[in-house]
């Protein structure tokens, strides 16, 4: 089964130049399946910003690479895309961008190779802005056939309440309309994103998305409901010592919210459980993700993993037996892995603060120690001499 990563519909689309100029302490390093199918991991420069997106779904032995170019403004003004085929980096499609003198993206160009060696220009987006606040959007295709526009509406708070679309897809005409509107609560957070589509006299409503938040406004639950029947959900688990002022995430102007695959938060992202419905109408769990960081040091990206209080591993250097503890967090899962990201040893359901490790059968070398405690993910060097 393919699992879709989980890409929130925007409330503000802001694809202006994006610096990092907060003390940060970590930095998102890898989004990935507890199953070990689906993984993305993120490559950031000495600005902290994103450089480049390893995506693989293993069980559609899919891999593809996205790499970002910035210009002295730190705006991403391409976006190539490569895909492993045949053992090599193959490059697939590129995108192009312009920027206004505020940052605002203008435009945005796809090309395709299409498996050949020449580029074709597919969809063109223009962009329109009234105080620095998108307002409307239009599509072209080929460069010059107005195919889709949008028209962007806020409430008195600057917050998007409706996003409405026409495009030509199947009348030929600027008839096909469809809307997504944004309902929020008291307090600011989005409580509710419901598309609908215009079927020429009325409208339909497949599904809506529902938000819900804990006393910190993180959101710790997001369901699909098709009526009141939920079909599908996630839950987030935070690190509370953590705020995402203190966090680096990858961020390009393909995303369509501030921080890629997040829902609103205010701490630190470590786990999301993710439930669908099956073919009787359950909705059953499927895996979770794991959300892993690395600690930044002095010279940007310098340490593998977040270091959570208490948690040790010895001896270091090792050739047998090593014992990985925590006295606060329970362990779950254990994995080593080598150099390259492979997994050469692993420990699973172990429920437990203490775990033996035998890791006399590995070859000598650099490994890494992966725990996935009830606070997150711990990666730890290993030497085995």
């Amino acid at each position: 089964m393919k699992k879709n990563l989980l890409v929130c519909l925007a409330v503000a689309f802001s694809v202006s130049g994006f610096t990092q100029n907060v003390d940060k302490e970590y930095s998102l390093r890898e989004y990935r399946s507890s199953d070990y199918l689906e993984y993305e991991k993120y490559t950031y420069n000495s600005d902290l910003l994103l450089t480049s997106t390893d995506n693989l779904l293993i069980d559609d032995a899919i891999r593809v690479r996205d790499s970002l170019t910035y210009d002295a403004n730190n705006n991403v003004v391409k976006l190539d895309g490569y895909q492993l085929l045949n053992g090599n980096w193959t490059h697939v499609y590129y995108m192009d961008y312009t920027y206004d003198d505020n940052g605002n993206i203008l435009s945005r160009s796809n090309y395709n190779s299409f498996s050949g060696p020449t580029f074709s220009l597919g969809g063109t987006y223009l962009y329109f802005y009234e105080d620095n606040k998108l307002t409307n959007w239009e599509m072209y295709m080929n460069g010059t056939e107005l195919f889709e526009q949008c028209t962007i509406s806020y409430n008195d708070n600057n917050q998007v309440v409706e996003e409405f679309v026409q495009d030509t897809w199947g009348s030929g005409t600027m008839e096909d309309s469809w809307k997504i509107e944004y309902i929020y609560n008291p307090d600011g957070t989005l409580q509710t994103s419901k598309p609908s589509i215009w079927n020429g006299s009325s409208w339909d409503y497949p599904g809506a998305e529902w938000f819900y938040y804990d006393a910190d406004k993180n959101c710790i639950k997001w369901e699909h409901k098709s009526g009141d029947r939920v079909t599908n959900r996630r839950e987030y688990e935070y690190n509370m010592d953590y705020t995402v002022d203190q966090l680096v995430f990858p961020v390009t102007p393909e995303d369509r919210s501030e921080t890629k695959r997040l829902v609103e938060m205010q701490n630190m992202v470590v786990l999301q459980h993710w439930y669908t419905e099956n073919d009787q109408g359950n909705l059953i769990y499927i895996c979770d993700y794991i959300y892993d960081y690395d600690f930044i040091g002095s010279m940007g990206i310098s340490d593998h993993g977040m270091r959570m209080d208490s948690m040790r591993m010895y001896p270091n250097p090792a050739s047998d037996l090593i014992t990985v503890s925590s006295e606060n967090n329970i362990i779950s899962d254990i994995n080593i892995l080598d150099t390259t990201g492979k997994v050469v040893y692993k420990q699973s359901n172990l429920n437990k603060k203490k775990a033996n490790l035998d890791v006399s059968t590995l070859q000598l070398g650099v490994y890494y120690i992966r725990s996935a405690t009830s606070k997150g993910i711990v990666t730890q060097k290993l030497i085995v001499n």
